[in-house]
Parts: C-alpha cells; structure tokens; sequence
C-alpha cells in the first residue's frame, strides 16, 4: 500500500516536503549546508587527501613523457 493512500485512509494531511534552509548554505547556489557539513567533520580531511594524491599521480604521469 502507497504512503499516500495510507494517509488518506488514517485521515492525514498529505505529507509535506523538506525544504533546505537557504541562509544555512555556504554559497546559494551549492547544495550543501552548514548543518550537513558538521554531521561530517572529517570530510575536508578526505578531500584534501584525495587532492593530494591526484596531485602526485598527476606529476608522476608528467615525468613519464
């Protein structure tokens, strides 16, 4: 059975969407909020981490030609 038709039967209003806080983003037009990032504290680790080794293989990948 569908949620919508569940609340139907059950009386219920149907239900609402959650929309993102806009002044809780970094920048408007990037998905990713304050509140998500703090869920995540090691995310900026990573990433540097990831930018670091696609830095390395880049050079290695210049030395060979």
């Amino acid at each position: 059975m569908g949620e919508a038709k569940r609340r139907e039967e059950l009386g219920l209003p149907p239900s609402q969407k959650n929309e993102l806080n806009k002044s809780d983003r970094y920048l408007s037009w990037l998905p990713i909020t304050k509140s998500r990032i703090k869920k995540y504290p090691y995310m900026g680790v990573a990433t540097m981490a990831l930018g670091a080794i696609i830095f390395l293989v880049s050079g290695v990948a210049n030395s060979i030609n």
